[in-house]
């Protein structure tokens, strides 16, 4: 929120410094929705009577992530000199390894741990009871959804964007973050298998294209690059889980499903057998299947699916209203960034399948996509000028 409101200070400044104030109009199509998803909400919780205003106010988070998502772009262009989605996701992806490094140095270091739970507020006595990883602000489903995202902006800039692919520091930068992120990250949080999946089946599209026979030496370098990382972060782990047992702990909760599939034959995992058990709970009547009943909040279903969750609270049209709202930010960065049509249709389906396991939303990424185009063009006007 603090974020925000420094957003907002940014976007006066710089339209008195353009002398004209001006919102996208992608940017507004996409506040109506989200509006009419808040007042729709409002009207469920009214006409059940309830006062779970869980998402009555999206609008207002909506507002907040795009203040926020705007200071931070603002800043990144203050600093550089520009802001573009290759400077954008570099500086994620920095951030989301750095929450890996720092989750295993709490996981690992007692009193850097103390230090940590001292300074920040962050849940943390739920983490110690179910013994799992965290950052600093990272944790859990939240943080998995972040990563996956992330990852999947990584597998696009590593097989789209010349720059990165022709610079071999940057290649090599790329992979190392991924291997981390996807091995750690699926520790703190198995959501990132997600975009672990999505983002590796990215690359491998991309780089299994043979053009009229032939295998570019850009694919051979590619695909000598990942092999090595691959390689080494299977050594390091495997090192790791035969010397370290939190490290194995950690290992074979993120894997789960891998070492059950390897020791029993079948891949599983005990949260997934949770959800396909318990927690596929819909409404009991006509009338709630439309317009739900009106509760979300405190988990009072006893359930994470998504899709369950918001046709409890909101009814199927409520689902619907914020399904259209995903698929047009999707569809939207088609138009806000050039060759980014695959990128867009996986964001999309990231959406739909984190719905699956639980109840949040990738607007947070659209905000910060927003943010960039519209700076991206002030910065062409004021060159311009």
């Amino acid at each position: 929120m603090i974020l925000a409101v420094f957003g907002i200070i940014a976007f006066v400044y710089e339209c008195a410094r353009k002398s004209s104030f001006s919102i996208s109009q992608r940017i507004l199509a996409s506040a109506i929705i989200a509006i009419i998803f808040s007042v729709w909400c409002f009207y469920c919780i009214t006409v059940n009577g309830t006062d779970d205003t869980t998402y009555s106010s999206y609008w207002l988070s909506f507002a907040t992530w795009l203040g926020a998502a705007y200071a931070v772009c603002w800043l990144i262009r203050e600093c550089e000199g520009k802001i573009d989605l290759a400077s954008l996701t570099f500086y994620l992806t920095l951030v989301c390894s750095s929450q890996c490094i720092l989750a295993l140095i709490i996981d690992h270091s007692l009193p850097f741990k103390q230090a940590v739970d001292a300074i920040f507020v962050q849940g943390q006595e739920f983490y110690h009871q179910i013994n799992r990883m965290y950052g600093i602000g990272a944790a859990l489903d939240t943080a998995g959804v972040r990563f996956s995202v992330v990852l999947v902006l990584m597998a696009h800039q590593m097989s789209s964007n010349g720059s990165v692919i022709d610079n071999k520091g940057l290649t090599l930068f790329y992979f190392i973050s991924f291997a981390l992120i996807v091995v750690v990250g699926s520790m703190i949080a198995r959501t990132t298998w997600v975009g672990a999946i999505l983002g590796i089946s990215y690359l491998a599209i991309s780089y299994l294209k043979i053009n009229k026979g032939f295998i570019s030496s850009r694919q051979v370098s590619f695909w000598l690059i990942m092999g090595g990382i691959t390689a080494l972060t299977i050594l390091v782990s495997v090192w790791l889980y035969n010397h370290n047992p939190d490290f194995r702990h950690n290992l074979r909760f993120g894997f789960e499903g891998f070492f059950n599939w390897a020791e029993t034959g079948v891949f599983r995992t005990d949260s997934t057998d949770k959800l396909n058990r318990i927690m596929w709970v819909w409404p009991k009547d006509m009338r709630s299947w439309i317009i739900g009943t009106g509760l979300f909040a405190d988990w009072v279903y006893g359930t994470d699916i998504g899709y369950c969750r918001f046709v409890l609270y909101c009814g199927l049209i409520g689902l619907v209203i914020f399904s259209i709202f995903f698929i047009f930010n999707g569809l939207s960065v088609i138009h806000l960034f050039p060759g980014t049509k695959y990128l867009a249709l996986v964001l999309i389906a990231l959406t739909f399948i984190i719905w699956l396991k639980v109840s949040t939303d990738i607007f947070f990424i659209y905000a910060l996509l927003f943010s960039t185009a519209s700076l991206q063009e002030k910065l062409c006007a004021s060159s311009t000028t």
